[in-house]
């Protein structure tokens, strides 16, 4: 995988919308299919339908890289336009579903809607120590519009993986616990349970000798 990024790297110049690379995950697409894209979006706007482009250039086998496409279609990132010429049909690559989407990505932003930071993504698959599924993926752009504070997402994340939890519902738990209390930051978990800890220690322990009690 890493091989066919490079080579496609070092053989031409790729010019590919930061918007696209910031929020690929959002929009379900995986490391693979951003390859694929990427290359698309390098060919040009009208780009054949033809397996074997991709199979040459990215050194990838033909079965895979039909199932990628197909894949990319059915999350309606691609489409295909039937194109008649005389009497012979041909079939172009069209990436204009996913510029739609990019467009409303760009029109949230706009309008105030937080953008998701695709570094809380990776975050969480390092914490976690695997990729995030597409559910998991939208419970966290969730957190983010509701609680609006990735600092704290990041501390139940943590919270959570420090007491070997990793269920999702157990961090929507934490969250929650924490929104009641009013917490906006690290600073507001870290002084309550500074404020839970002298309590406790300043309990007054009475030293009562029972047996000589009268």
């Amino acid at each position: 995988m890493n091989d066919n990024i490079l080579s496609l790297l070092q053989d031409k110049p790729i010019i590919v919308p930061r918007i696209l690379f910031n929020n690929y995950k959002r929009l379900n697409i995986d490391e693979e299919e951003l390859v694929v894209i990427m290359l698309i979006i390098t060919l040009g706007n009208k780009i054949e339908y033809n397996p074997e482009i991709f199979v040459s250039e990215l050194n990838m086998d033909r079965h895979k890289v039909m199932g990628i496409i197909s894949n990319l279609m059915g999350k309606n990132i691609l489409s295909l336009e039937v194109v008649k010429n005389g009497r012979k049909t041909e079939e172009y690559i069209s990436l204009s579903l996913l510029y739609d989407k990019l467009l409303n990505i760009i029109k949230d932003v706009d309008e105030g809607k937080v953008e998701v930071d695709n570094s809380i993504f990776s975050i969480f698959e390092n914490e976690l120590g695997r990729l995030l599924s597409p559910m998991e993926l939208e419970q966290i752009k969730e957190w983010i519009n509701t609680i609006k504070s990735e600092e704290l997402i990041v501390a139940a994340l943590k919270e959570a993986v420090l007491n070997g939890v990793s269920n999702f519902r157990y961090m929507d738990a934490i969250l929650n616990d924490w929104n009641k209390k009013g917490y906006n930051s690290r600073e507001d978990i870290i002084k309550d349970k500074n404020n839970y800890r002298k309590k406790k220690s300043n309990i007054e322990i009475v030293d009562v000798d029972w047996l000589n009690d009268e």
